[in-house]
Formats: structure tokens, C-alpha cells, sequence
């Protein structure tokens, strides 16, 4: 390839790459840049798992309206020669009533089932949010990568200039000038990868709030601060684990309504009747019509001759209850070993983050400068001013990285604590 189509292909390559950032700019446009509370609180309002745990807490609510639930009440009448040749009525209304402590415990049940439904919607708005704030905060590493990748581009784009015009001049060869151009487009390249990635991540944060747009992030990337947390803290505060408790107290209540099932059911009622025909009342003969009523009324038991599926119904509450519980100790010794994988992964990348906060960004920043006089003056040839160059901003770009990491370790920390 010549000179003159080497300097086309550059030209055309730039021109593309002018295009392209055109595009994603305007897709900026059609998105809506969010700060991260806000991002949170719009999530919290239209996400669609949260609304459904917001109808499981209105059905649980008019559940516990049918707790003290009796049955249908039973009305017959009977009409006929039930006493006598003469036609007679009968009224009677029955009820038949659960025993008390049934009504108790299905109270109880039911009390604890709407407890359990709030819990479940407290998890999942700390679970909704933790995915908004670690996908809000990759968007910010990708925007600040965009930053430094631009400021790539301008350095290889002055490295390119230059190393062109040495090469008119003659105090360079082709090499070299081939070398910066390469340079500057695979920076263009990077570019063009990461807007990508922030178009991706924009997206998913729109499909977490349910947004008609891709959400962009209006807050820059700085360094999270994290209160201290111990164990015992995690464990009365996490989430999920309250809720999984909260499921050990229904399971326990389920077991004692079915256990109190083998009781009685009582049976109450009152009739009002007619007995036409002849009554001896103190030894005089009386004549009753049809349109004289006779009252009373009568209590009954309800009594399961075939005990053995009750007792079995109890029996799989015990092992249902057993099973919750042996779930929530599994989960509490989880969360406790992520807790020490979260705190040992943030001790980590503290480290690492002050690292290049107190020497590695300012000795980066000292490099690219002295470089660029140094190649500008002829101190170094190309091959040393890009091996600096590609040292300061490999340090520059591991220092976003490992602000993110650590970031990300804070919001997870804050996740298993319930810190919305």
C-alpha cells in the first residue's frame, strides 16, 4: 500500500468514526439521563415484580377477612304430616361453627400471611434497587472510560500529526507514521466498543424502570462510602432472610391450624314449628291450629370418625415447617459467607483504589507529559514516547477499574443489609 492510499484509508476511517459518534449522540438525545436516586426511586414506583408483590400484599390483606370465616348458614322448611294427619311447617336455621381455637389459629395464619407478603415486597425492592445501582454504576465506569479513551484519541491523534509531519520532513520513516495511524484507529475503535456498552446498559437500566427510553446516567463515577456493618446487623436487616423467617412463623401457624382441625366443629341451631292437633295441657284437652308456633332450639358436635387424613394433613404441616426452617439456616449461613467474600473483596480493592490515588494516577499523568516534550524534542524515539504512553494510561484506565470494583463491593455490602 502507498502513501497516498494509506493517508485514504486514515481519512475515511475518521470520517466513519465521525459518523458513528454523530449517531450515538443523537441516541443521547432520544434517551434520559437520570441521577441514581432517581434512577432508584423511578424503579421502586414502576417496576413490574414490585407491583405484583404490592397485589400479593392487597390479596393477603382480604385473605385475612376470611379468617374468621363460619360457613353458609343452613334454613329449612319442611312442610307436611310430620305429627299428625293435619299438615304442619317447621322452620329451622342451623350453623354449623368451627371450634374455637380453629377460628384463632386461621386468624393468626392469616395475620402472619400479610406480615410475609410486606417482607417479600421489602426484598424485592432492596433485590430491584441493588440491579438499578450496579447497573447505574457500570454505566458510570463506561461514561468515564469514554472520557479517557477520548483523551487517547486526542493524544495518538497529536502523536499522528506529528509523526506525520516528521515523516514529510524526513526526520521519520514510514514505520512510524503507519504505527500512530494504527494508533489513533484502534482508539476510534475502543470508542465505538464502549459507546456500544453504554447503549446496552442504558438499555437494561430502562427495562428496570420500565422506562419508554434508554436511561443514561447523569452522575459522574466517585468513590462510594460505606458505614460499618457487623454481623449481627446483617442478620436482623437483611431482606430476604427476614422474609424466609417470616415464612418459618406462617409454616408454624399453617401446622396449628391443621392440628386444631381434628377438634369438634359445633353445631347450633333454632327451629319454630307447627303442631296442629289436640294437646293435654294440665289435663284439658286444647286445640291447636296450624297457626300456633312452637319454638326451641339445638346444639350438636361435629365429630371426624376418620381421623386419619386430619392427622396426616398435620403430620405434612411438621414436615413443611421443618423444611422452611432448614432453608432459612442454609440461607443465613449463605449470607453470612457472602457477607465475608464482600467485606475481604472491599478490603481488597481499598487497597488497590488508594494505591493509585496516592502515587500511580499523579506519577500517569507526569509520564504523559514528560513524554510528549521528550518526543516533540527528540529526546526518545516513537517506540519509547508510545510504550509511556501506553504505560500512564494503562494506570489510568486500572484506576477506573478498580474504583468500580470497589464501588461495586459497597453496593453489595449495602445489598445484603438492606440499604436501599
Amino acid at each position: 500500500m502507498n502513501i497516498y492510499n494509506m493517508k485514504n484509508t486514515f481519512t475515511k476511517a475518521i470520517a466513519i468514526f465521525s459518523i458513528y459518534n454523530f449517531a450515538f449522540n443523537i441516541s443521547n438525545v432520544n434517551g434520559q439521563a437520570l441521577s441514581q436516586d432517581q434512577a432508584v426511586e423511578t424503579a421502586l414506583k414502576n417496576n413490574q415484580s414490585l407491583k405484583s408483590a404490592e397485589f400479593g400484599i392487597d390479596y393477603s390483606r382480604q385473605l385475612k377477612r376470611t379468617a374468621t370465616d363460619i360457613g353458609k348458614t343452613s334454613v329449612v322448611w319442611m312442610h307436611g304430616q310430620y305429627n299428625s294427619i293435619y299438615q304442619d311447617n317447621n322452620f329451622t336455621i342451623t350453623q354449623a361453627v368451627p371450634f374455637p381455637t380453629t377460628l384463632i389459629n386461621q386468624t393468626r395464619l392469616t395475620q402472619e400471611q400479610l406480615v410475609g407478603s410486606q417482607k417479600n415486597l421489602v426484598a424485592l425492592q432492596n433485590e430491584i434497587a441493588y440491579q438499578v445501582k450496579s447497573t447505574y454504576e457500570q454505566l458510570q465506569y463506561q461514561d468515564a472510560l469514554r472520557d479517557l479513551l477520548r483523551r487517547q484519541d486526542s493524544l495518538y491523534q497529536d502523536f499522528s500529526k506529528a509523526s506525520s509531519v516528521r515523516f514529510k520532513t524526513g526526520e521519520s520513516n514510514l514505520l512510524e507514521k503507519t504505527t500512530a495511524e494504527t494508533q489513533y484507529l484502534e482508539i476510534q475503535n475502543q470508542l465505538r466498543m464502549n459507546d456500544a456498552d453504554i447503549d446496552i446498559s442504558a438499555v437494561r437500566l430502562q427495562a428496570l424502570l420500565k422506562s419508554e427510553k434508554p436511561i443514561y446516567n447523569s452522575d459522574k463515577i466517585i468513590k462510594r462510602s460505606l458505614s460499618t456493618v457487623t454481623d449481627s446487623v446483617l442478620l436482623e436487616t437483611n431482606p430476604q432472610l427476614k422474609f424466609l423467617q417470616q415464612e418459618v412463623i406462617i409454616s408454624n401457624r399453617l401446622k396449628r391450624v391443621e392440628r386444631s382441625k381434628v377438634l369438634p366443629d359445633l353445631s347450633v341451631g333454632i327451629f319454630t314449628q307447627s303442631l296442629t292437633g289436640v294437646q293435654n295441657i294440665d289435663g284439658v284437652d286444647n286445640f291447636f291450629s296450624s297457626s300456633k308456633f312452637f319454638n326451641g332450639f339445638q346444639l350438636g358436635l361435629s365429630i371426624p370418625l376418620w381421623i386419619s387424613p386430619h392427622l396426616a394433613r398435620a403430620k405434612a404441616a411438621n414436615f413443611h415447617e421443618e423444611a422452611v426452617r432448614k432453608n432459612t439456616e442454609a440461607f443465613e449461613t449463605s449470607i453470612k459467607s457472602s457477607y465475608v467474600q464482600a467485606a475481604r473483596e472491599l478490603k481488597k480493592n481499598e487497597a488497590s483504589l488508594r494505591y493509585y490515588e496516592d502515587s500511580a494516577l499523579k506519577n500517569a499523568d507526569l509520564i504523559i507529559s514528560q513524554s510528549q516534550k521528550a518526543y516533540r524534542s527528540g529526546e526518545i524515539g516513537y517506540i519509547e514516547y508510545l510504550q509511556s504512553l501506553k504505560i500512564a494510561l494503562s494506570i489510568k484506565n486500572n484506576y477506573l477499574q478498580s474504583l468500580t470494583q470497589y464501588n461495586q463491593s459497597v453496593l453489595k455490602i449495602e445489598f445484603l443489609v438492606g440499604k436501599i
